[in-house]
């Protein structure tokens, strides 16, 4: 350029661009960095500024003449203007926002970090480029020739775009290419079309022809988007997604699943197909705090659970509230409120490269972690976007509330069963009461039909005389005899009726055992005599202490023990003896042993000798008018009395052995 006015114009026209740069790339600093609201008044002071120094761009205080420097026939010579602009713009501005840059990187992870050393590596080319204009400006003879590095600057800017998803500018032409290359491809069948129309005989008129390209191009266009989708999916791991998409899909399939095997595979889909990982594992917490894995891709089983082996990374995960990245370790670890955290921080940061998890996702319900989703590195080789965890957090919500409607409903059919379960329980118990109940009306009417005719009997025949004098006593004490067995029948019915029911508690006190054995032994040597069986009572070889039972019961444990030996043995003996010894563990019991040489016992009737209303065949036939009762009773009151009994026996005719053992309280006088 030789002329003078166009050479200053031109310069100063250049000059209006110049001035934006500071102040654009201050805004571009702060709008990555999430800062544009916290310095908006700032802001607004910088383009006040800018624009003031811009109004006097073509006044001689900004430029004040161009002249020849340094083989340069016009270069510009600043006005007084130009040093504060300088100063304020490229000085303040451009050193402001490298200074917010500097404090970010050192805040930042993962990808984040890495996007900023790119940004740093652009400007350490940059400044020198842009820079090495001024010399010549103040007179200094060094020729801008830095400013072909401007070029390289272009590059490592362009590179962070693609490679770390700067402003996910990676997504932008991804969807870009796939949509130019569709439309491209319709309009080439449009003209492939017109072509071949125009190639034929009889032409397609063009006001019919137009309309049908228009609709085959517009179907055209649709096929080769979803073709071209798919190659860039598959061999370019291109991910095209949306928010909403993605989320309205997941959720209208939420909705559908309540087990939570299929629930969980379906969130693993989701995020394999979504953002194309190489690993993903879902972990549920159970009740008691441990978590089990629901759905893992690619994960070693133990590695899943390793991470969440003690409580720290749940406890983190509640602190932060967010996902976690594998990348933000690092700075979480160095900015830790105590050792223990940083330790602990340091220990889940080598366990995480360890099995290669990068993110750490928590699933909440009410502010309790109740699961967690824990994703591998996409097989691309890139690191997560904001975008991707802005995706996540939204899923995690979404997964969340569908996890907890899977386990309450799973805890509502499991409930639901074990209702069934216990209804038909109930069911079968009402069965068996019922038919309880039967038998005990059969044995009730049995047993007091037999002593009530005995007596009814009788007393008609000495009310009407018909009893010989001499046999008067005999047919009384047979009465009374009677009597007294209708009075035992009608007490041990009761008494079962309360076992049964459950409300016979043991009343317990201080007791003579001694005393009370030789006292039922006397009651039935009249008994034992009739039948010509021989009652002996072993006497124990040390003093028996006194013990803490139930007096009541422990008489009817004698009594049932001894009645049952004198009435189902024929010839022979039954031997009562009463020990306190000490058992293998070192308890101190009182042992009672009722030995016969009675009918004996089989094995069967072993098995089922002390349930209600049992009498084995061979008791039926020696003794028809038995309840069944008797041993239930025994049974019953042993265990009351935190007891246990035994029977024994060779088998049949060859005798049977009763033993109680029941505890011995210390300090009982």
């Amino acid at each position: 350029m030789d002329n003078y006015t166009d050479a200053l114009f031109w310069t100063r026209m250049l000059s209006i661009g110049s001035t934006f740069i500071p102040i654009f790339f201050l805004h571009w600093i702060l709008l990555l960095i999430g800062k544009v609201k916290a310095k908006k008044f700032l802001l607004s002071g910088g383009y006040l500024i800018t624009a003031i120094f811009l109004f006097f761009s073509f006044s001689p205080l900004f430029i004040k003449t161009v002249e020849p420097r340094f083989g340069f026939p016009f270069w510009p010579v600043p006005g007084i203007l130009y040093h504060f602009y300088v100063v304020f713009s490229y000085i303040s501005l451009l050193g402001y926002g490298i200074y917010q840059l500097f404090i970010y990187y050192h805040q930042a992870a993962g990808h984040l970090r890495a996007q900023m050393k790119y940004i740093f590596l652009g400007l350490a080319i940059a400044a020198p480029a842009g820079f090495s204009n001024f010399p010549l400006w103040y007179g200094i003879n060094i020729p801008p020739y830095l400013n072909l590095f401007v070029l390289s600057y272009m590059g490592c800017y362009s590179y962070v775009m693609l490679k770390y998803r700067l402003m996910d500018i990676r997504v932008a032409i991804g969807k870009g290419a796939v949509y130019i290359l569709s439309l491209l491809t319709a309009i080439g069948v449009s003209f492939l079309l017109m072509f071949l129309n125009n190639r034929l005989v009889q032409p397609v008129r063009f006001e019919i022809f137009l309309p049908l390209s228009v609709v085959v191009s517009i179907l055209f266009y649709h096929i080769f988007f979803r073709l071209f989708e798919k190659v860039a999916n598959r061999y370019f791991y291109y991910t095209f997604y949306s928010y909403q998409k993605v989320l309205s899909d997941l959720g209208r399939e939420l909705i559908k699943v309540l087990d939570l095997k299929k629930l969980s595979s379906l969130v693993v889909e989701t995020l394999q197909v979504t953002m194309k990982l190489d690993r993903t594992v879902v972990l549920l917490r159970g009740e008691d705090g441990r978590f089990v894995i629901l759905k893992n891709i690619g994960f070693m089983e133990e590695n899943g659970i390793s991470l969440v082996r003690d409580n720290f990374l749940t406890d983190f995960l509640k602190k932060i509230q967010k996902p976690l990245v594998f990348e933000e370790l690092v700075l979480a670890e160095r900015d830790a409120a105590s050792e223990y955290e940083k330790v602990n921080l340091h220990k889940l940061q080598d366990n995480m490269k360890k099995i290669e998890a990068i993110v750490c996702l928590p699933l909440f319900a009410a502010q309790e972690i109740i699961g967690l989703v824990v994703l591998g590195k996409k097989i691309s080789g890139d690191a997560y976007s904001q975008e991707d965890l802005e995706l996540l957090s939204a899923l995690a919500s979404q997964v969340s509330v569908a996890l907890q409607n899977a386990r309450l409903y799973d805890q509502v059919q499991s409930l639901t069963k074990k209702l069934q379960n216990q209804v038909e329980g109930q069911t079968k118990d009402i069965k068996a009461l019922s038919e309880m109940k039967t038998e005990f009306l059969k044995v009730v009417n049995h047993q007091l039909r037999t002593p009530i005719s005995i007596i009814k009997g009788m007393s008609s025949m000495l009310y009407e005389g018909d009893v010989a004098e001499k046999d008067e006593q005999d047919f009384k004490r047979k009465m009374y005899l009677s009597a007294e067995r209708l009075s035992v029948i009608l007490d041990d019915i009761l008494i079962a009726q309360s076992l049964v029911a459950g409300s016979e508690e043991p009343d317990l006190s201080p007791c003579n055992v001694l005393e009370i054995v030789e006292r039922r032994l006397e009651h039935f040597q009249p008994q034992a005599q009739e039948r010509n069986i021989q009652l002996v009572f072993q006497k124990p070889s040390q003093v028996i202490p006194s013990a803490l039972l139930d007096e009541q019961m422990f008489e009817k444990i004698i009594s049932h023990l001894i009645d049952n030996a004198i009435l189902y043995t024929k010839t022979g003996e039954v031997s009562v003896s009463l020990e306190a010894k000490k058992t293998a563990s070192g308890q101190d019991v009182l042992e009672l042993k009722v030995q016969d040489t009675g009918m004996g016992l089989d094995e069967e009737t072993k098995a089922h000798l002390f349930e209600l209303f049992y009498r084995g065949q061979q008791a039926i036939h020696a003794h028809p008018n038995g309840s069944g009762l008797g041993l239930y009773i025994v049974k019953e009151f042993v265990k009351a009395q935190k007891g246990e009994i035994a029977a024994q026996s060779d088998g049949l005719d060859k005798g049977s052995t009763f033993t109680v053992r029941l505890p011995i309280v210390e300090g009982v006088e």
